[in-house]
């Protein structure tokens, strides 16, 4: 219910077409008057709903597996089925942070290796998970300032079934040793996906304090564990989630690198003397407020990068750009690039900004970006809106 709610919220502004789809499973006989409630939602927002049954059942006869492995791997076929007669090239599920910790948790307690521990994808073929960085009770709380209904669903709370004892059992427990505990388990399982695709495991620094990141000036990987060297000496330790931060030490000058997670409007320190501000605000800005995701991440830049400004018709090299722009030589490589988590770049210091977050008519929040330099702020130029 949080999900569909959420997504028709922000369907005009990210130009979504929404349809609504609930699955009985055959398994218990209040499933058809839970699936008439979510029906009853859709029609309220306007939305088409496709109600779905699946014969689990005998799927798990036949297969020889287990009752949820059965119910999951028939969900899945039934609403890729529902999605490519409709032409949907997106299927959104529910999957919040929570969910992921028990994952993790329950493939730890069975046996796994690096790709077990990534847990639940953000995205797999057609499906897609919008809350899966959400907790469970910032779900909660959200559809209870809405007042929108929702419905438990009694399995999850059956203890015949192995997540349901992991959840009410020993994730309680655990949180007694330590109460981030569900942070330390999706931690782990996003610096297992780096891992396991060969990245540095960046990520991993979500796990540490807001805005404690800083500006990572090396990282040295091995196995599930990270050492990363931070600006303003001290030396962060990720061990699959857990984060230990050393004293401080000198660390070398020089141009910073690494990246910063931006998780909000404010003021972020690039290097000294230089930091990056942004604010929002309902009547100036360059940039959709609402379409902007958070976090954000401020960098340095790479060779290669590349983005589209503000009005062009097609993407650019950086170091072009700067080239035309007449940025000094010795200061391309002290200027960060702003971008969005998945690294479209948004903003460089001295450019054009970039066609994305662009905007429109129906814009009701404006994201500004001001890079300021010794405290000679440099706003981004004046735009046509």
């Amino acid at each position: 219910m949080a999900l569909l709610h959420a997504l028709w919220e922000v369907r005009e502004r990210l130009g979504l077409s929404l349809e609504v789809a609930s699955i009985d499973h055959g398994l218990r006989a209040d499933a058809a008057a839970e699936v008439a409630t979510v029906g009853e939602r859709a029609a309220a927002l306007g939305l088409s709903f496709f109600p779905l049954r699946v014969d689990v059942a005998a799927s798990r006869r036949a297969r020889a597996v287990s009752l949820q492995e059965a119910a999951r791997d028939l969900r899945l076929d039934a609403l890729a089925a529902l999605a490519d007669a409709h032409g949907a090239t997106r299927v959104a599920l529910g999957h919040q942070a929570d969910d992921q910790a028990e994952t993790v948790l329950f493939r730890i307690v069975r046996g796994t290796g690096l790709p077990g521990l990534a847990g639940i994808p953000y995205r797999r073929d057609c499906f897609v998970r919008p809350l899966l960085d959400v907790r469970r009770d910032e779900v909660l709380r959200y559809l209870r300032r809405r007042s929108i209904p929702f419905i438990d669903d009694p399995s999850n709370a059956d203890a015949r079934f192995a997540r349901a004892r992991i959840r009410h059992r020993v994730l309680p427990a655990l949180a007694q040793e330590n109460p981030r505990i569900v942070e330390a388990l999706v931690g782990l399982a996003a610096a297992a996906r780096a891992g396991a695709a060969g990245e540095r495991p960046n990520v991993a620094l979500a796990s540490l304090p807001r805005r404690a990141a800083a500006v990572v000036s090396r990282l040295k990987a091995r196995g599930g564990s990270a050492e990363i060297d931070v600006a303003g000496g001290r030396r962060v330790e990720v061990t699959y989630g857990e984060v230990r931060i050393s004293p401080r030490r000198n660390v070398a000058g020089g141009a910073p690198q690494g990246r910063v997670v931006i998780d909000g409007p404010g003021s972020y320190r690039w290097s000294p003397g230089t930091r990056l501000r942004l604010a929002v605000a309902a009547d100036e800005g360059v940039f959709d407020a609402d379409r902007i995701t958070w976090p954000l991440v401020m960098r340095a830049r790479r060779p290669g990068d590349r983005m589209r400004p503000r009005g062009g018709r097609g993407s650019r090299k950086i170091s072009d750009l700067m080239i035309d722009a007449k940025i000094a030589r010795a200061t391309r490589a002290a200027l960060p690039i702003l971008t969005t988590a998945d690294d479209v770049v948004l903003f460089v210091p001295g450019l054009r900004v970039a066609e994305a977050g662009r905007p429109v008519a129906a814009t009701r929040r404006r994201l500004t970006v001001v890079f300021e330099c010794n405290r000679n702020p440099e706003r981004v130029p004046n735009l046509p809106r």
